[in-house]
């Protein structure tokens, strides 16, 4: 697992990850296009233990009705990516090098750029 993060208790996704390490794309946040969004992580569905794609998807399956029609909807987008809001989590950690050295730099702008300042 190049990249993960763990899951903050007070999370709703706490019960189903735990304490576990969860493989995310990178350490960066990806900030989504839709304008006021928060940044995510992107969970990388393919490399969840198959209880957790399920469990993942049962309770997104809930939330995104009517738009998502089935369970398996639900499953072929979590295998994808799904980017989860980066207050979900409580810290992240890479032994990708690039990543290290970009994760930095970038971390410390995205939260300049969502503090609130004067």
């Amino acid at each position: 697992m190049a990249s993960w993060s763990t899951i903050d208790r007070e999370s709703e996704f706490y019960s189903i990850f735990g304490e576990e390490r969860i493989p995310i794309l990178s350490i960066v946040p990806i900030i989504p296009r839709v304008a006021g969004s928060p940044p995510c992580y992107v969970v990388l569905g393919r490399e969840l233990p198959p209880h957790m794609v399920e469990q993942l998807a049962i309770k997104l399956f809930d939330v995104w009705r009517p738009e998502c029609e089935s369970l398996q909807m639900a499953t072929d987008y979590i295998l994808k990516g799904l980017p989860l809001k980066t207050s979900h989590f409580n810290g992240c950690g890479t032994d990708d090098y690039f990543q290290m050295q970009m994760g930095t730099a970038l971390n410390a702008a995205i939260h300049f750029a969502y503090s609130d300042r004067p």
